[in-house]
């Protein structure tokens, strides 16, 4: 906006009219309404013109300090960078047109709050806000969402209350001290946050403004729990019934209407009563829950993030509480009014009515009848964007003589300066660690929440969560528990107090391949195992146990088993010690089959039933689509069938048969009768089965017991901070390396050292000398290759002479020879022509590297310093 001319009076609000909102104690708030304040008495400079004679002279308006600077002291100066201690020019420069900015709006809106914009540092130094905020994308993916990085924002910092909580704070830490020092209050907060998702590619606001007492106290007690299970509902589809032609009409319904109407009726009432109890149950509740009035209503100053619609397929505008972490309506009722809003570019203050709170703002922030900005921003011809700085409609002109800066500044384009913050940087353990001191509580609605970091506690638990029946968290209800890193695999456990059942959830991996364990206590108890049916050879999906019964659910076996069920006999009480066989008397077991294609549906075996109580066997086929009963056949054990030296015989009273169809094929008597002898044997297998099964169970819970004592965590091979075996591994490969450098240095003598024994050891060494010393070396060399030569030619030749007079015994003893001599005699001969082979190949070699060295020692002997240079002191 364009500068104007204003009366030397200075314009006053309208008495009828209010600026704020007033409360019910008669205080007025700082919520500006757009129609009532001196905004509205502030015209153009022809309206004024005609309405006040302007004077030739206009005195210069100076605004009172909003604060004095209060001395922030740094204990440790040398700590931070340059830019932290002391503003550059265009730091400076931009100070001055905020002061300018800061002054012309308290001078037209006196009745509306000191705006947020050129706090101290924590060194003590005054910065633009905008330039406090840095935006970084941090290397871990998880932070790339909003949620993700206001979640971790707020478990890992400790929140700080505004002091006193009615004023903006006078100092704005860095982003790096907030991390460093893992606290901040919501200014801290928001500026961290904001940084965040700019960096992430959010086109995010630090708001600044005034919200209920509960929010700027992160008080989360009447929220709901956020970590509450939701429990699949059931949906039954009801089946249609089909209206057939021919269907048998059901009986005449005798029922008295009146005795229908009146049992409805008492029904109703019932359920009405029931209502009303309910409804006044709720506003008792909400009696409890409703919060003590606030003396500092409306006026209780909050910060929090803005986030608006465009990027990053944010589809509207909405806030995050920094504190808690939690996305709100930009209408919420706990956010009572915004007064100014900025990111790292430029600031804009909201000139809209808050009398409602914020649920009637608008955020155009390009609408400059709502949103009144600092900086205007222009794209050059090198397409460069720079800022302008921006009057506020209205304002007075200062003096050109005391302002001079700042009216220049009004005819120049203002590049922004970057933000003085140091890059942020968050390490692997830090994020790890997540938590100040590795552990944070949350309070919710009649629930505790507590976080813990990974391997901070010994059995690995992360997070837990207590529900309580009333709103003191004495009553305890239900326990949740989620673990990390667990060598049991553990991941989830669910304890309900009430009804004393345990759910456990375990990741893939277990020996026994258990899945999830449902368990209760007590003397009726009950368990249900479900298992990774794909990880076990036998295909169990699910195990059900209970006093009386154990039932297991297989899928995807070769012999369509999918059910077996065991029933047991009471164990009858008995007084003393306790017997130490635990198995229980089966009465029987059934066992259920899939359909076999392959088979007709007569022979294929749908249930099998091993009543052991009753010695019978009770085989049900799966029925035919033609037929309306299945096929059953009964077998009843012989007396004395267990007896091994009784032979059973057959009769016909051992089995009962009925076909569904007479034409199907008749089993013989001899057929029937090995039938029967197969299922003795298979009932013997079956109890077997049973009795592994309840083995399985029995070794589960003394396995869980150890399991619970055990502190042992699982540590990745990658973790080298916590991997004992990778730190002792380690250390043996320094120790190897250290021993290595040691020989190295024992072995890596000077080469010269027995040829300036010879000639004495001199300090100095003349031409005469080093000449003396390069031809001993050049000679001793030649020495040692051709010994070396001469020693592996004499082998040679050694092994040569050898072979020969093998062969010459050979020929003399041929004849008469027995094979395995001759045999021994070819094994030798194979041997001596190995070792010639070999040695031959090493003089060739020697001679090869003989020059190669020759080589390097005269390489080494002209670059040696010692014998550069004669007369330089050794």
């Amino acid at each position: 906006m364009a500068d104007q001319e204003v009366s030397e009076n200075p314009p006053t609000s309208n008495e009828n009219e209010s600026s704020g909102v007033t409360d019910e104690d008669g205080q007025e708030h700082p919520n500006l309404n757009e129609e009532s304040s001196d905004f509205q008495t502030i015209t153009s400079g022809e309206q004024q013109a005609e309405a006040v004679p302007v004077k030739p002279k206009l005195q210069p308006i100076i605004a009172p300090d909003m604060f004095p600077p209060p001395i922030v002291t740094c204990n440790n100066p040398e700590d931070y960078a340059e830019s932290y201690k002391k503003n550059s020019t265009k730091e400076d420069l931009i100070l001055t047109f905020v002061e300018n900015f800061r002054h012309q709006y308290h001078y037209i809106y006196r009745d509306r709050k000191p705006i947020f914009l050129n706090p101290l540092n924590e060194c003590g130094v005054v910065k633009f806000v905008c330039t406090t905020i840095q935006p970084t994308m941090l290397s871990f993916s998880s932070l790339f969402q909003w949620s993700s990085a206001a979640e971790f924002i707020a478990d890992h910092l400790n929140y700080e209350l505004l002091e006193p909580a009615h004023e903006i704070p006078k100092t704005l830490w860095s982003p790096t001290k907030v991390l460093a020092d893992q606290r901040g209050n919501c200014f801290d907060y928001s500026n961290l946050l904001c940084s965040l998702l700019i960096g992430a590619g959010y086109d995010a606001y630090v708001a600044s403004g005034y919200a209920t007492r509960e929010v700027c106290y992160m008080d989360t007690t009447r929220l709901p729990n956020p970590y509450v299970k939701k429990r699949p509902e059931e949906h039954i589809e009801r089946s249609k019934t089909q209206n057939k032609k021919y269907t048998v009409k059901p009986p005449k319904d005798l029922t008295s209407k009146y005795d229908v109407y009146m049992h409805q009726r008492r029904l109703d009432q019932i359920q009405a009563d029931k209502d009303r109890l309910q409804e006044e149950e709720n506003k008792r509740i909400a009696e409890i829950e409703k919060p003590l009035p606030d003396p500092l209503f409306g006026i209780r100053v909050h910060s929090w993030v803005l986030v608006l619609a465009g990027k990053r397929e944010v589809p509207e505008a909405f806030f995050i509480e920094p504190t808690t972490g939690y996305a709100k309506a930009t209408n919420d009722s706990e956010y009572l009014g915004i007064e100014s809003v900025w990111n790292h570019q430029n600031l804009w203050v909201n000139m809209q009515d808050c009398s409602n709170g914020c649920e009637s703002l608008q955020f155009d922030l390009n609408d400059q009848a709502r949103w009144e900005f600092m900086f205007t921003y222009s794209t050059n011809l090198r397409g460069t964007v720079t800022t302008t700085l921006n009057t506020l409609s209205g304002s007075a002109m200062l003096d050109e003589e005391e302002e001079k800066p700042t009216v220049e500044a009004t005819q120049k384009n203002i590049e922004l300066p970057p933000s003085w913050v140091c890059p942020l940087n968050i390490t692997a353990k830090d994020f790890e660690k997540r938590y100040p001191n590795s552990r944070k509580t949350y309070f919710y609605k009649k629930t505790r929440v507590e976080k813990y970091a990974p391997y901070n506690m010994k059995d690995g638990i992360v997070l837990k969560v207590a529900e309580f029946a009333d709103y003191d968290f004495k009553e305890l209800i239900y326990v949740t528990q989620r673990y990390d890193h667990r060598h049991d695999k553990l991941e989830l456990r669910e304890h309900d107090v009430r009804t004393n059942m345990v759910y456990e959830h375990y990741l893939p991996g277990r020996t026994d391949h258990l899945k999830e364990h449902t368990y209760g206590f007590g003397p009726e108890f009950e368990r249900t195992m479900l298992y990774y049916d794909k990880a076990r050879l036998d295909g169990l999906e699910r195990r059900h146990e209970t006093v009386l019964e154990l039932t297991d659910y297989f899928v995807n076996r070769d012999d369509f088993l999918e059910y077996r069920k065991a029933v047991f006999e009471p164990r009858p009480k008995k007084f003393g010690p306790a017997d130490k066989d635990t198995q229980r008397p089966i009465i029987s077991i059934t066992e259920r089959y899939d359909r076999n294609l392959t088979l007709s549906a007569n022979d294929d075996v749908r249930e099998l039933l091993y009543a052991i109580k009753e010695n019978k066997f009770i085989i049900t086929y799966h029925r035919d689509s033609h037929h309306i009963t299945p096929s059953t056949r009964t077998f009843c054990k012989p007396a004395s069938w267990n007896d091994k030296a009784f032979t059973i015989q057959w009769n016909e009273d051992l089995q009962d048969t009925y076909q569904a169809d007479e034409e199907f094929k008749q089993m013989s008597k001899r057929d029937l009768y090995y039938k029967m002898i197969k299922l003795i044997e298979q009932e013997e297998e079956v109890i077997k089965r049973v009795r592994k099964a309840e083995d399985e169970t029995r070794d589960l819970q003394s396995r869980r017991q150890q399991e619970e004592l055990s502190s042992d965590l699982e540590i990745s091979v990658y973790d080298i901070d916590r991997n004992d075996k990778s730190k002792i591994y380690r250390k043996l490969l320094q120790q190897k390396a250290d021993e290595e450098k040691r020989k190295k240095e024992i072995h890596d003598v000077d080469y010269l050292a027995p040829f300036l024994a010879a000639i004495g050891n001199p300090v100095r060494i003349n031409v005469q000398q080093a000449q003396q010393l390069r031809v001993a070396a050049q000679r001793d060399f030649k020495d040692r290759s051709i010994r070396k030569a001469n020693l592996m030619q004499a082998r040679f030749e050694s092994e040569i002479q050898e072979l020969i007079s093998k062969q010459q015994w050979y020929q003399k003893h041929q004849i008469g020879m027995s094979k395995e001599d001759e045999l021994e005699y070819q094994r030798l001969c194979q041997e001596a022509q190995f070792r010639l082979h070999i040695l031959e190949e090493r003089l060739k070699r020697h001679k090869e590297l003989a020059t190669e060295k020759y080589m390097q020692l005269e390489n080494k002997l002209n670059d040696d310093s010692r014998l550069k240079e004669p007369y330089t002191i050794r």
